[in-house]
C-alpha cells in the first residue's frame, strides 16, 4: 500500500481536568496533557484540540465549560478521537457517562485513556465495563463526601475548629485570641448597639489603621460579616451566619474563647441581620446632622403641620445667577416648603446638644437602663423554643408527624422565638451607653464624636422643627430653629 493509500491519523482532542487546585498553578492539568500527548503520539492520533477544565469537579455538577465544548467539537465532526487521563477525568457520574456512550455510537468516537486503556463504548461489553468504571468513581466520591461530612458533624458536636481563613480576633489555627483584634470586635459590637453605623465605624477602623484579617481596608459589609460571626460568642451554627436570628441553627459551644457575650452577640446579629435592614454597602451615610432628623415646620395646604422629612442638597449656579457658590442647604423632602443653610444650622444645634448633655438629668436618657428581670426570663423562653423546634425536628424524622404539621408547628415556634429574640436584642441595646456617657466633659465628648455618634445623640435627647422663614431672602437666624427636648426619666 501507498503513503497516499495509508488511512490519516486519528484527529483527536485532549481532555484535563482537576477538581481541585487551590494554588492556581495548573501543574496537575498540564501533568495530565504532557502524559496525554505522549500517548497519542504512541497511537500515532494528531492532537488537534487541548480542553482543560481547572479547578471544577465532575462529581458536583458544576458547568464544565470546556468539557461542553470538547463534545461540540466531536458532534460537528472536528475530532474522532478523545485522550484523557483517566475515565473519571472525563466523568463520576453515570449521567455523564451516557451522554458520552449516545454521543460515541453516533459519532463513532474512538477513546483512550493513559492509565484506564481504551474505552470501547460501540459494543455492549465495552459498554458494561465504562459503566463499571464510572459506578466505582461515584462510589468512590460519595463515600468521600460521608467521611467528610461525618469528620465535620464530629467537629461540630465537639466543638472544635474547622479550619479555613484566619478568623478576625484570633491567632491562626482559630483557638486562641488576639486580644487588639478581640477589643476591636467587642468595641464595635456596642457601637453598632448604641446605634452607630457600619460604614462609620469602618471609617474610623480604616483611619487607625485597623485591618482585616487578610490586611484589607475595612467596608460596611466586611464589619458586617464579623460582627454576626456567631463564632464571635463562642457559638457553632451550621448553615450561613447572614439569616434572620430566629432562624439560625446553634449547635453548641465552641472549644474557642469568646469575643463578646451571648446577649450582645444576639443583639448585634438580630440588629444587622433583620428583614427590614437595607444590605448595608447599598446604604447611605448621611454626610450631615440634620438630614433625615428633623422636620419640616410649615403650614400644608390645609392648614395642617407638614411634618416632612428634611434632607440635605446642594444649591449652585443657575443660568439667571451664574457666579454663585454651591451650598448645602436643608430641604423639605415632601413639599419644598422651605431651605435654610446647613453649616449654621448644624453649628446651632450642636451647640445646643453639648450644653444639653452636661445636665445629668438629659445625660440619663443616654445611659443603660435598668432590666428587673425581663432578659433573664427573655432568654429562659428561647430555651425552651429551642428544645421545641429540635424535639418537632426528631418527631419528623421518626415519621410521628408529617411535613404538614412539622412545616406548621416550626413556623408558629419560629415566630414566637422571633419575637423573643426581638425583645432580647432591645434589652441589650438599651444596657448599651452611648460613647459620650463617663467622659469628663460630656459636651466637649459631643462635640468631638464622629457624625453618626453626633446624630444618635441628636434622636435622644432634641426634636428639631425648621420653620419657614418670615419673609422671602430673609438671612438664617435661629428663630427658624423649633426645639424640644426629649422626655426625662
Amino acid at each position: 500500500m501507498s503513503r497516499t493509500q495509508q488511512q490519516a491519523p486519528v484527529r483527536a482532542a485532549i481532555y484535563a481536568r482537576i477538581s481541585r487546585d487551590r494554588a492556581g498553578e495548573r501543574a496537575g492539568v498540564e501533568q495530565q496533557e504532557r502524559e496525554c500527548r505522549a500517548l497519542a503520539e504512541r497511537l500515532g492520533w494528531e492532537v488537534v484540540a487541548v480542553y482543560v477544565d481547572n479547578d471544577i469537579s465532575a462529581y458536583k455538577g458544576k458547568p464544565r465549560p470546556q468539557y461542553r465544548a470538547m463534545l461540540d467539537a466531536v458532534r460537528r465532526g472536528d475530532v474522532g478521537g478523545l485522550v484523557a487521563w483517566h475515565t473519571d477525568r472525563l466523568h463520576r457520574r453515570l449521567v455523564d457517562l451516557e451522554e458520552l456512550v449516545t454521543l460515541a455510537e453516533t459519532k463513532h468516537v474512538e477513546i483512550r485513556t493513559v492509565t484506564a486503556g481504551d474505552v470501547d463504548l460501540s459494543t455492549a461489553g465495552g459498554r458494561m465495563n465504562a459503566r463499571i468504571l464510572a459506578a466505582v468513581a461515584q462510589q468512590e466520591v460519595e463515600h468521600l463526601r460521608e467521611r467528610v461530612q461525618a469528620k465535620r458533624k464530629t467537629m461540630l458536636e465537639a466543638g472544635a475548629y474547622r479550619g479555613g481563613k484566619r478568623p478576625f480576633g484570633y491567632r491562626k489555627g482559630g483557638m486562641v485570641v488576639r486580644p487588639r483584634e478581640a477589643e476591636v470586635v467587642a468595641r464595635a459590637s456596642r457601637d453598632v448597639l448604641a446605634g452607630r453605623s457600619l460604614k462609620g465605624i469602618a471609617r474610623e477602623l480604616n483611619q487607625q489603621r485597623v485591618r482585616t484579617s487578610s490586611g484589607a481596608e475595612w467596608t460596611s459589609l466586611s464589619l458586617r460579616d464579623v460582627l454576626i460571626r456567631p463564632r464571635n460568642a463562642g457559638l457553632i451554627h451550621t448553615g450561613k451566619a447572614s439569616v434572620p436570628t430566629a432562624e439560625l441553627t446553634i449547635v453548641g459551644r465552641a472549644q474557642w474563647p469568646a469575643l463578646v457575650d451571648e446577649d450582645t452577640w444576639r443583639a448585634v446579629h438580630a440588629l444587622l441581620t433583620a428583614p427590614s435592614r437595607r444590605h448595608p454597602n447599598h446604604k447611605t451615610d448621611p454626610s450631615w446632622l440634620l438630614s433625615g432628623i428633623a422636620r419640616c415646620g410649615a403650614t400644608g395646604p390645609e392648614g395642617q403641620p407638614c411634618g416632612g422629612v428634611i434632607r440635605a442638597t446642594s444649591i449652585g449656579a443657575t443660568p439667571s445667577r451664574p457666579n454663585i457658590t454651591p451650598t448645602a442647604h436643608y430641604r423639605c423632602a415632601e413639599f419644598a416648603h422651605l431651605t435654610v443653610l446647613v453649616p449654621k444650622t448644624d453649628d446651632y444645634v450642636r451647640q445646643v446638644v453639648a450644653e444639653m448633655v452636661r445636665d445629668a438629668r438629659v445625660l440619663a436618657l443616654l445611659s443603660p437602663s435598668g432590666d428587673d428581670g425581663r432578659m433573664e426570663r427573655g432568654r429562659e423562653r428561647r430555651a425552651v423554643l429551642v428544645r421545641q423546634i429540635e424535639q418537632t425536628e426528631a418527631d419528623y424524622d421518626a415519621d410521628l408527624i408529617d411535613a404538614r404539621r412539622f412545616k406548621a408547628k416550626t413556623d408558629r415556634i419560629r415566630v414566637e422565638l422571633e419575637e423573643v429574640e426581638t425583645l432580647l436584642a432591645e434589652g441589650t441595646r438599651a444596657g448599651v451607653a452611648l460613647p459620650i456617657v463617663g467622659a469628663r466633659d460630656p459636651g466637649q465628648a459631643f462635640l468631638d464624636a464622629p457624625l453618626d455618634v453626633q446624630r444618635q445623640v441628636l434622636r435622644t435627647v432634641l426634636g428639631v422643627q425648621i420653620m419657614p422663614a418670615a419673609y422671602r431672602g430673609a438671612a438664617w437666624s435661629s428663630d427658624r430653629l423649633a426645639l424640644s427636648r426629649v422626655g426625662e426619666r
